[in-house]
């Protein structure tokens, strides 16, 4: 027997949680032990995401809606899960979802019972069913603080579709939210019954009119020609049909029906209601407009996010890109997750650094050459990066920096769709798509006879600018996502540091920002805080300095920026841990001037 609490004996009495428990010591979890977080990239979520972009429509239409009236302002998440139990949606409380991100109950991360234990989540995709699991009921110790019901959602055709689960504190959980869960996973499988392809009729089926608008009631979806295309759960029920896609509605309901009324059928009296699915009351959804799933290189910056839904409208029409940018915003990783939504994935994505190749061997570099075309030239001959690239894509980075000889030859291949290598008469058809970025103004460069103009127009047909990390929305965001890659266990980025990184301009953007974590890191020996004190001197120096200008614009009276300006210099002191030295170094000040601003505010250094 399982050593199961002894506080509610009743429910674990029950031979499916005994079962759960059972499975979950089969699969090698211990109860003292965390289980091991499965998590998807954002790039694999992404793309779950966008595939269950209906399934994620109907919940926001009509559960959420639900979920914010019964469980708003109480520590509650409504989460949604695809068929294998990733989790793919997330809705409710902020502050409590930091409580579930020390538990990996977050979007990405996978909750099969296998995995982690008796839960809501993966016990319903393991038994199928509505279940509830209070507290100490989960398998984890870890995740006993919470109480959660979930219930298996199905699609029109039977085929389970996810999983939908609130999630709360084990306090204000009770009976009321796993009827809650019933309620709107019914509302959610009417919902996509409604969209089902072909369906023009609606038939209601109740016991009472007065449930025709409760959600409960049977549904029978039909085609054109009144053949029967679908029902729910209830609808089975209530004409207590074994099977019934495939038939006529008149041999169901032994007659047709064009309006409300009353009928004899084998489980008793019911009202029936049928009407043109159009004027339903359940509006079906509107098609999407999305061309992708959004964009896995952001977390909330829309800048980004429209051009990248631009890009993604585009990078199979054979149009040409051209991507500017500061150095280090991301252009490259950019054109790898293009590359990889692209209809071209399977084929090769050549990129080329324009400005770092020498000028004497950039064109043989690109565009290939024949045996013996050149002294020191190889016997085999070359294909060069434009062949390289031949069904795929060719991303031709820093363009401002081809040289207009090579400029010459890359306009040929883009009008004539075809290469002739250096040394060679013939030319090669290819298939490419060709993306260009740069951080410099190819305009000024064209004005100033730089950079060819026929070039400058044929590259250009999208031009797509990404912001500097300063100017993101989602800095912070940002921020915490490349230290989550670096960092130790579950170390966490202090406030204060959180703050100076935040609002320091960061001159080499990204690129920068993911070296300064990654080194941080590594300094930081493990600390469950990283703090100002991990940070190199070199960047640690100019990210206080730099925070105080800001902060003394922000302040709106005198007042306000010395009371801030002393928070800056005790927080940096304490982040140092009482070294003058090094303090003083980081605020730009003397040894002195920092002692007396210490003894002004009550501090004692040694």
């Amino acid at each position: 027997m399982h050593p199961f609490p002894e506080t509610d004996l009743s429910p674990w009495r029950d031979n499916w949680l005994e079962q759960s428990w059972r499975r979950s010591e089969q699969a090698g979890l211990a109860q003292q032990q965390a289980p091991e977080h499965v998590r998807l990239d954002q790039q694999q979520l992404s793309e779950r995401q966008f595939h269950a972009q209906g399934l994620i429509r109907v919940v926001e239409q009509w559960a959420l809606p639900l979920f914010n009236q019964m469980l708003a302002g109480s520590n509650s998440r409504l989460l949604l899960t695809d068929q294998e139990g990733v989790i793919i949606g997330a809705w409710g409380q902020s502050r409590f979802e930091q409580r579930l991100t020390s538990i990996a109950l977050e979007s990405g991360v996978c909750w099969q019972e296998s995995l982690k234990g008796t839960n809501a989540i993966g016990t319903a995709l393991a038994d199928q069913r509505v279940v509830s699991v209070i507290g100490d009921q989960h398998f984890i110790r870890q995740h006993r603080f919470i109480s959660c019901s979930a219930g298996p959602v199905f699609g029109p055709t039977g085929a389970l579709l996810g999983v939908l689960d609130i999630t709360s504190e084990q306090q204000v959980h009770s009976e009321q939210v796993r009827m809650l869960i019933q309620t709107m996973v019914q509302q959610v499988e009417n919902a996509l019954l409604c969209q089902i392809p072909n369906g023009k009729f609606r038939v209601d089926i109740a016991c009472d009119s007065a449930l025709f608008d409760s959600g409960w009631q049977g549904i029978v979806i039909a085609d054109a020609g009144g053949r029967i295309l679908a029902k729910n759960a209830v609808a089975t029920r209530l004409l207590a049909q074994a099977k019934c896609a495939g038939e006529q509605l008149e041999a169901l309901l032994a007659r047709p029906q064009t309006g409300a009324s009353a009928m004899m059928l084998p489980a008793g009296e019911l009202v029936l209601n049928c009407q043109p699915l159009e004027t339903s009351g359940h509006e079906p959804t509107p098609r999407s407009r999305v061309y992708s799933p959004s964009c896995p290189l952001h977390y909330g910056d829309d800048q980004i996010e429209q051009a990248w839904q631009q890009a993604c409208k585009l990078i199979n029409k054979d149009i040409s890109l051209l991507i500017l940018g500061e150095t280090g915003v991301g252009k490259g990783e950019f054109v790898k997750q293009l590359h990889r939504h692209s209809q071209r994935h399977a084929g090769p994505l050549v990129a080329v650094n324009c400005g770092a190749l020498p000028q004497e061997l950039i064109e043989s570099e690109l565009f290939g050459y024949a045996p013996g075309a050149f002294t020191g030239a190889s016997k085999q001959g070359y294909h060069g990066k434009v062949r390289q690239a031949d069904g795929g894509i060719l991303f031709l980075d820093e363009i401002a920096d081809m040289p207009l000889a090579a400029q010459c030859r890359l306009l040929h291949v883009l009008q004539e769709k075809e290469v002739v290598p250096i040394g060679s008469n013939q030319a090669q058809q290819v298939d490419i798509q060709i993306i260009a970025a740069t951080h410099k103004n190819l305009e000024q460069l064209v004005a100033e006879g730089l950079f060819r103009q026929d070039l400058y127009y044929r590259l250009n047909g999208l031009i797509l600018t990404l912001p500097a990390l300063r100017e993101r929305q989602d800095r912070a965001d940002l921020i915490a996502a490349i230290h989550r890659q670096h960092r130790h266990q579950a170390q966490e980025i202090c406030p204060h540091l959180m703050q100076l990184l935040s609002t320091y301009a960061w001159p080499g953007n990204i690129r920068e920002l993911d070296n300064v974590l990654r080194v941080a890191t590594l300094l930081s020996d493990h600390a469950a805080q990283l703090t100002l004190a991990h940070l190199p001197q070199h960047i640690a120096t100019p990210l206080v300095q730099q925070s105080q200008p800001r902060t003394a614009q922000a302040s709106g009276t005198g007042k306000d920026l010395r009371t801030t300006l002393s928070d800056t210099l005790l927080e940096t002191y304490r982040a140092n841990k009482g070294n003058i030295s090094k303090t003083a170094r980081m605020l730009g000040i003397s040894r002195n001037t920092l002692y007396r601003k210490l003894r002004k505010l009550g501090v004692r250094s040694t």
